[in-house]
């Protein structure tokens, strides 16, 4: 008699399908990207809906953000060897006809984990599947494992050729914990060895999957290529920590992302049902005495069976889910990526958090690559006024840009080039002291003081006595700023000039002092 077993690791174990329950009426959507922590108002199940990526529509981003981890033994060079599903089944069960519901039988079954990309160089996947960097250092992480992959035979098993560009390594182990008998908790979350081009997943940070609501997975089921498995619903949303599903989830899909139809992340999948036979428990295939033949593990409800089980996506770490969101907009600003910057400033709320204002204001990101949009963009949304640790507007990264349309943008969004710093140094005396008289010029025309003095007691004379601009200190004297002022070591503006070789310019600065007609 065959008995069933509740819980298992899709990686060690075996993966199941889920069969749908009766329809239920779908609890509404709660609001997605509201800050973190914040509430917000609101095997095989059946058929085998598992298909291959390319047959389905409107996930294509999905399919490029997803990557499998397949152990470094199995690759050389740019392949990637392994057994078919029929060869791993046959040296499993021996060598039994299978049932018409085995799958994918001649594809490769080479992959041990599902992953994807929440960030550029950010990768989410089970605890089970990677805890430590001394497990990490064994595995590649590939992009692009789908059918789409020629399978060639070799002497033993097989090989798939794949773009050197898709293979990555982890270069750090972020954060990850496995605890699945007490607490439930399986995630992992890696830095790869470098950052990615594809769009990575938007994901929940606020409120939480709804009951009955639809769900969807891509992942390497039995370690095959890339299948989208989708007709999957919430079953259980009561456990704190994860949530029971009917996805058709096998080994190789733990790690792999669990997404809603608008396709941002609710959970990753973690856990599956088993049906224990010849005292092995299995969640995937098994031998049927009756056919005589090699099957797929079915059930024909979740009642009575773990389902599949997807750990909760805000139940991981805040800082790194923050990390995440800031990078990905980090990025976007950096590429002059339009439509990926109004994706991810979905979570505007970011922009003003302390997690920014300690790492570094997204808008100086953007003036410091001279994306106008970006800023704009982002000033859309911010709330608060902006200043760096050492109490510096933006007004100070304008100058350094040498970009006289931020600086233009700025001063009509009012922010002040008369607000000192930390050290007393406001964005005109910056301009004085980086002697970049057009961005005096627009302050003063902005409003500015003309009669602020430096750290050494120079007023604007002083520095314009120096660059010899005979125009802009006439200027400056009609507006009034005093010839006559000595800085901090007793000198006149006609002593710079002086100093400088400035004749002409040492005389007009005398007749000012005396208050002549210049």
């Amino acid at each position: 008699m065959m008995k069933f077993y509740l819980l298992f690791i899709s990686f060690a174990l075996c993966g199941s399908m889920l069969f749908a329950q009766e329809d239920e009426i779908e609890a509404p959507l709660e609001y997605p990207f509201a800050e973190t922590g914040t509430e917000v108002p609101r095997g095989v199940f059946g058929d085998d809906d598992r298909k291959e990526v390319r047959d389905a529509e409107g996930i294509e981003d999905y399919v490029r953000a997803t990557a499998v981890m397949v152990p470094k033994t199995a690759v050389r060079g740019n392949r990637v060897y392994g057994q078919t599903l029929r060869q791993r089944l046959n040296k499993i069960y021996g060598d039994h006809p299978f049932d018409a519901d085995v799958r994918f039988l001649d594809q490769p079954t080479s992959a041990y984990c599902t992953g994807f990309l929440i960030a550029p160089d950010i990768l989410v996947t089970a605890g089970h599947c990677i805890e430590t960097m001394e497990q990490a250092k064994n595995y590649y992480w590939i992009f692009d494992y789908t059918n789409e992959l020629k399978y060639k035979k070799d002497t033993w098993s097989g090989y798939l050729d794949v773009d050197p560009n898709d293979i990555y390594e982890v270069a750090e182990v972020l954060d990850a914990y496995f605890q699945d008998l007490s607490t439930y908790t399986d995630y992992s979350v890696l830095r790869l060895n470098r950052k990615s081009e594809r769009a990575p997943y938007r994901f929940r940070t606020s409120g939480e999957v709804s009951t009955y609501s639809k769900v969807s997975t891509i992942g390497s089921p039995t370690g095959l290529p890339l299948k989208y498995a989708d007709n999957a619903k919430v079953v259980d949303n009561s456990p704190e920590r994860w949530f029971k599903n009917d996805i058709d989830g096998f080994p190789g899909n733990s790690g792999g992302p669990v997404f809603n139809p608008l396709g941002f992340i609710e959970g990753i999948h973690v856990r599956g049902a088993v049906e224990l036979q010849d005292g092995k428990y299995t969640g995937d295939y098994k031998y049927d005495y009756s056919c005589n033949c090699i099957k797929t593990v079915k059930w024909w409800s979740t009642f009575g069976t773990a389902g599949s089980h997807a750990h909760r996506i805000t139940k991981v770490p805040n800082d790194l889910l923050h990390r995440a969101i800031y990078e990905n907009i980090e990025y976007a600003i950096k590429s002059r990526n339009g439509d990926r910057l109004k994706s991810w400033l979905a979570y505007s709320w970011l922009l003003d958090h302390d997690y920014t204002n300690e790492r570094g204001r997204l808008e100086w990101a953007a003036i410091n690559s001279d994306n106008m949009d970006a800023l704009k963009a982002i000033m859309a949304k911010t709330e608060t006024v902006i200043q760096d640790q050492n109490g510096r507007n933006l007004l100070f990264y304008a100058i350094d840009n040498n970009n006289q349309s931020f600086l233009d943008y700025l001063l009509e969004k009012n922010i002040s080039p008369d607000q000192e710093d930390n050290s007393g140094v406001s964005p005109l005396k910056y301009a004085m002291k980086r002697s970049s008289q057009r961005s005096i010029e627009t302050f003063l025309e902005a409003g500015a003081n003309p009669y602020v003095v430096d750290s050494y007691g120079n007023n604007l004379l002083h520095w314009a006595a120096e660059n010899g601009d005979v125009q802009f200190i006439r200027d400056l004297v009609n507006l009034g700023v005093n010839a006559g002022s000595r800085n901090y070591a007793g000198k006149r503006p006609e002593d710079i000039a002086k100093k400088a070789k400035r004749k002409s310019v040492r005389k007009l600065l005398k007749k000012a002092r005396k208050k002549k007609r210049l």
